[in-house]
């Protein structure tokens, strides 16, 4: 495989699964590459490629077990994996036409609920204040339908862990 990763703020690098495709790549199929990889996080999750221009290119979603793949043409790419709660990982990837594709394995870090790319005591405060409730969402942070001790600890690991992206 000629294709190069390089990750940025983020964890490492992956499996296949759900599909998205770009109207770009829908036009011509045969210059198509794919993204593709799987993310470990305890909610959907939200896959977004940009180009170099920061233009949205492609977007798609995981599937139950976290996969996804998205087809666009080949290129160099931001590739972006956020989750309600979740801190957001970015991933600059290089598509090379004709190639096999790209892998990526992403773990979301669970805790920055009130998403300001840092897991603090505001976050902490959040899950405080809605204990024992099911909102907002975003500090559920196992997903069980709950917010209580359990999204606690998850943030207590978490704690202080801190993202440098900047929203597009």
């Amino acid at each position: 495989i000629s294709a190069s990763v390089t990750v940025s703020d983020s964890p490492a690098p992956m499996s296949t699964g759900f599909s998205a495709t770009s109207p770009a790549s829908q036009n011509n199929p045969a210059s198509t590459s794919v993204l593709t990889g799987k993310v470990t996080a305890n909610k959907p999750v939200t896959i977004n490629l940009y180009d170099t221009n920061n233009a949205l290119v492609a977007s798609g979603f995981t599937n139950s077990e976290g996969l996804f793949s998205l087809f666009v043409p080949a290129g160099t790419y931001t590739a972006v994996a956020e989750a309600s709660g979740f801190l957001k990982s970015r991933y600059l990837v290089t598509l090379i036409e004709g190639d096999a594709g790209i892998n990526l394995d992403i773990t979301l870090l669970a805790g920055d609920i009130d998403q300001n790319n840092v897991i603090d005591q505001f976050d902490a405060m959040t899950i405080g204040m809605s204990y024992n409730t099911a909102s907002p969402n975003s500090a559920d942070l196992n997903n069980d339908g709950l917010i209580n001790i359990l999204d606690l600890e998850i943030l207590a690991e978490n704690y202080r862990a801190t993202s440098m992206l900047t929203p597009y």
